[in-house]
């Protein structure tokens, strides 16, 4: 995608971190990353040996969301790898040594506060999380989508269909803390509520949507927009991950989040019938402009923490 339009491009230029996507056999893998936007191009850095970066190397379709304040742009598009380390790259890495090397200096540039954290935490960073452990990527963009918490205000690309629900909504009275699982020091910044992102894996593939989420007491809830929902052409008991952090400005060691895969249950107001009163009041708590809710089954969890990260299958 060569064109996009001026609000879009403000984002891409100006939001500070990327929560990106993967498919994997659990599921959508979704974590945020920092990044540039340079030369139609989302270029992003991670581990040689991260999750993402293994399964981009078997479907290099992804999806992304930038958040810039009140406003985000959802994105999807094809993976292109550049890894010193891969001979299979080295002849595209050659073909675009100019705009790679232009979009390194972006990068440089955008991020140049992050990187100085690096510097300063330089004795404690592992080897994966330094230049010769890491990959470069740039993603072509094939669909873009501007959001913010009324729905979809500009789509380019081909986005799809109708937002699925069930007929009816009980709340969950079962089950175990969904946070539980995680240890203290990472609930305790990220909290049991506020805006987070939900992967999800659609007709058309994954679409990353930005959601507001709490943790009641036995259950993982995220509201948004059924328009918004409904761009992520998902079934109606689609895989999913959702993920929530604490970011830092300026250190990857302060870095905290998890995320939680799972199966989700969509809802959305005028297709429920039995439970509505119960599920407008759950979307009010959450997010009054909403008018979709979601209620996530994690199947599995994964946390970060700095260098530190851990997964975890829920009792």
């Amino acid at each position: 995608m060569s064109f996009v339009s001026t609000a879009v491009q403000r984002i891409l230029e100006e939001g500070q971190f990327c929560t990106v996507a993967a498919t994997t056999p659990n599921g959508p893998h979704c974590t945020p990353l920092v990044f540039a936007y340079s030369g139609a191009r989302v270029w992003l850095t991670t581990s040689r040996g991260s999750v993402k970066a293994r399964a981009w190397r078997t479907d290099p379709s992804t999806a992304g969301l930038i958040r810039d304040g009140d406003l985000s742009v959802a994105f999807t598009g094809t993976v292109k790898t550049y890894d010193a380390l891969d001979t299979r790259t080295w002849g595209a890495a050659v073909a675009g040594a100019t705009s790679i090397a232009r979009a390194t200096a972006g990068f440089s540039r955008k991020n140049a506060r992050f990187f100085a954290g690096y510097a300063f935490d330089a004795r404690q960073v592992p080897f994966a999380w330094t230049p010769p452990g890491r990959v470069f990527v740039g993603v072509d963009l094939e669909r873009t989508a501007l959001l913010d918490d009324e729905g979809v205000q500009e789509g380019r690309g081909r986005w799809g269909g109708q937002p699925v629900s069930h007929a009816s909504f009980r709340r969950s009275s079962t089950g175990a803390d969904p946070l539980s699982v995680l240890p203290h020091d990472v609930v305790s910044p990220i909290g049991r509520e506020g805006r987070g992102a939900l992967a999800v894996a659609g007709e058309r593939g994954l679409t990353i949507l930005p959601i507001h989420w709490r943790a009641d007491a036995t259950t993982l809830y995220a509201a948004l927009p059924a328009e918004t929902l409904a761009i992520a052409a998902a079934d109606r008991d689609a895989t999913v991950a959702l993920t929530v952090d604490s970011p830092s400005a300026w250190r990857a060691r302060d870095m905290v989040g998890a995320m939680f895969q799972g199966v989700a249950e969509f809802f959305v107001e005028g297709n429920v019938g039995s439970g509505a009163k119960t599920m407008r009041a759950i979307l009010q708590g959450l997010a009054p402009s909403a008018d979709a809710l979601v209620r996530v089954t994690p199947r599995r969890v994964v946390w970060w923490r700095g260098w530190t990260s851990g997964s975890t299958i829920p009792g």
